[in-house]
């Protein structure tokens, strides 16, 4: 269609299977703390129904966060074994970086894609290599699995690839 913009880059964060894993194991363990709480409450509460009816919303929240965080979990792992299956490894220029002000310590890094119109992506992270290569832009590079035909992209941030 003539005038429609071509698709956004999707950016992947990257997340090995044990990192799911381990998430997955965290929302379990959110969720019965979430039910425990709830069914330890119930006796001692349910003559205040005020009470009990915060006690059951923050439980009922709690159990909330753990489906979220589990479910998240599984669509990064399984974004990330698809853009590993089809994706290539390559290394992208940072061209331009700032510091964000965040608590902690973080960069937005601009990064230029290896394509025919200089499209350029951004990746907001504290990671120690991406601060690195935030402190050293625009003479940094920064690994990056690329897949040009689904138009995803995940930064590398350890030796492993994930």
């Amino acid at each position: 269609m003539p005038g429609t913009a071509p698709p956004e880059w999707t950016q992947i964060d990257l997340t090995s299977r044990r990192g799911g894993a381990g998430q997955r194991i965290t929302a379990v363990i959110l969720a019965v703390v979430g039910v425990a709480g709830f069914a330890l409450s119930f006796r001692s509460l349910a003559p205040w129904w005020w009470e009990f009816a915060l006690m059951a919303f923050g439980c009922a929240v709690i159990v909330l966060l753990a489906a979220g965080l589990w479910i998240n979990a599984g669509t990064s792992v399984a974004s990330t074994v698809a853009l590993q299956e089809t994706g290539a490894a390559v290394v992208l220029p940072v061209v331009a970086a700032f510091e964000t002000s965040d608590e902690s310590l973080r960069y937005q890094l601009q990064l230029r894609l290896p394509t025919v119109d200089e499209e350029f992506v951004v990746h907001a992270c504290g990671d120690r290599r991406c601060v690195a290569a935030g402190r050293a832009a625009p003479d940094a590079e920064l690994p990056v699995l690329l897949d040009a035909a689904h138009k995803t992209w995940g930064v590398v941030h350890d030796a492993q690839g994930s």
